[in-house]
């Protein structure tokens, strides 16, 4: 057994193990541009997919919410029935600005049921609720009967619904619907131009137009959807809505 003397110098033998190195820095530079290119890709097509999900889903938000908007004032403008003053008033000298005002036989307190004058008060159809606005006289009728014709199933009207468009501040307007209680079945309308509160029915709203000629009804809504997806701008959604009713004189 060797045995190290006292005072001999110790030599220490260090092993290399074959292939192995250290990493350069050109190396180190090279994999982090490799790492971050990688990057830029995903981010990239990340942004270009989340992009184009916002595109998809703006244009049918923008398409649906004008959609509503003209389905529903056109079937509450085919309930007035009427294009005579007394009954609707449409405003279009501001093109782009229209406003519209006509009466309902709605109930106020119950949208689902729609008056109208009946014979008797024993028809299905008769509901006294609708007889109390303006002191209206309810069946059975003494002749020669107040209104003409009562008992052959005209409207009683109980309230005007108008609709009109307000500025936003993105530069684009919102749809309202207004809706007041008429004093009586008679009463005059008023000008539409003079439309106020009511509930936003559609918003993103270029323009809004409505014409009233003989016995047809139109109007004609765009729409135009705006969003800025990382502080890129989403192309504009436009969509033109038309909707046409043919209503009785």
């Amino acid at each position: 057994m060797a045995t190290v003397r006292s005072g001999e110098p110790r030599i220490t033998r260090v092993a290399r193990v074959q292939g192995e190195r250290g990493i350069t820095v050109i190396e180190l530079l090279v994999a982090t541009a490799v790492f971050a290119l990688f990057i830029i890709i995903v981010d990239a097509v990340f942004f270009t997919a989340n992009r184009s999900a916002k595109k998809t889903e703006l244009a049918a938000e923008v398409q649906q919410n004008a959609r509503i908007a003209v389905e529903r004032l056109t079937r509450e403008i085919r309930e007035s029935g009427s294009t005579t003053p007394s009954i609707i008033r449409a405003d279009n000298a501001t093109p782009g600005h229209s406003a519209i005002v006509f009466k309902s036989a709605r109930l106020p307190q119950d949208n689902s049921k729609f008056c109208m004058y009946v014979r008797t008060s024993t028809e299905p159809l008769y509901d006294s609720r609708c007889f109390t606005n303006g002191g209206t006289t309810a069946p059975p009728y003494i002749s020669p009967e107040p209104i003409m014709p009562r008992g052959s199933y005209t409207p009683i009207w109980q309230r005007y619904v108008g609709y009109y468009v307000v500025d936003t501040p993105d530069g684009l307007h919102e749809l309202r619907r207004a809706v007041v209680t008429l004093a009586s079945p008679g009463a005059a309308l008023p000008d539409p131009l003079t439309l106020s509160g009511g509930d936003v029915i559609a918003t993103m709203v270029e323009s809004f137009d409505v014409t009233l000629v003989g016995g047809e009804f139109r109007v004609t809504l765009k729409a135009k959807g705006r969003q800025v997806v990382q502080g890129v701008a989403v192309p504009d959604q436009d969509f033109l809505l038309p909707g046409t009713v043919l209503v009785r004189n």
